[in-house]
């Protein structure tokens, strides 16, 4: 269970609020004042997500962060760094009760979603007998329904010009052996981006794919702990997640669709469009040893 504030736990059920995904509660929400302008981040607590928190903050997009992770102690310290009011939301994302929890909340309160940015996921290095099935299982979990889950309970509190930024990875431009089920994650991702921009283009709402190449976060440390831990060498290339976080933000000002962040990472993407699987999985294969 997410540990959000019971107080606004009992808000919501006495004022009998009806699920977020219902026809009355999203009619409620349009015919209603605007309320307080929020910006949601989830994996908040650190990496890209914390990063996202701080420059959002520096922007000032909302009069207050919500900052979604599952370590509230973490999310504490990152709040009290900022200068915009921020509410730490510890919650599993791959928990059906906590998803509920915070639509529960946003029911309650009726804010404005004027920014959301999904930062919460993981991988692990392994072929498909060195990763564990509970790991493979949190994985598609995370990145994947926790992602969905997160976007649809947000999305009846925003308005023309809001945003969202969805993490995804240059993982989801081609297949990648000993992290395939990570890349294939993040291509879902991708995909799911892109269809859902499509589909809030006259809603006037800005959807961009993040697709980084590596980032200097605790991405590395998490995904080597599995059988294949080393199963993929150097991380070449790596990115601050202060650079990655300031290219996406522009990206998704300019309305792009997909925010590469890099050189690497923009010709991962061409290299995807043009070049046989078979091919760039080879070389993939080749580069992972170094």
């Amino acid at each position: 269970m997410s540990q959000w504030d019971a107080k606004d736990a009992g808000t919501a059920r006495s004022q009998g609020v009806a699920p977020i995904g219902s026809e009355e509660t999203a009619a409620s929400h349009r015919g209603i004042a605007p309320g307080k302008r929020i910006a949601v981040v989830t994996g908040a607590s650190s990496g890209l997500g914390c990063e996202f928190a701080r420059q959002l903050d520096g922007l000032q997009v909302a009069d207050e962060l919500w900052l979604v992770a599952r370590n509230q102690e973490a999310l504490a310290e990152v709040a009290a760094q900022l200068d915009t009011p921020a509410r730490a939301v510890a919650a599993d994302l791959t928990s059906e009760v906590d998803i509920a929890s915070i639509r529960t909340l946003l029911a309650a309160e009726q804010p404005r979603v004027t920014f959301l940015v999904n930062a919460a996921g993981f991988g692990k290095f392994g072929d498909w007998q060195t990763i564990s099935d509970a790991a493979v299982d949190s994985m598609i979990d995370l990145n994947c329904r926790g992602l969905v889950d997160m976007t649809r309970a947000a999305l009846p509190y925003m308005e023309r010009g809001g945003r969202i930024i969805q993490v995804a990875s240059a993982a989801a431009f081609v297949p990648l052996p000993h992290m395939n089920v990570y890349a294939a994650t993040k291509a879902f991702v991708l995909r799911y981006t892109r269809a859902l921009r499509w589909e809030l283009h006259e809603a006037g709402i800005t959807v961009t794919a993040l697709c980084p190449t590596w980032v200097k976060t605790g991405f590395e440390k998490v995904a080597r702990t599995s059988g294949g831990g080393n199963d993929v060498g150097h991380l070449f290339g790596a990115q601050t997640p202060q650079q990655v976080v300031r290219r996406a933000l522009c990206a998704n000002k300019a309305r792009f669709a997909v925010a590469c962040a890099s050189p690497q990472s923009a010709a991962l993407r061409l290299i995807g469009k043009v070049v046989p699987s078979c091919i760039t999985m080879a070389g993939w294969d080749a580069l992972r040893r170094l």
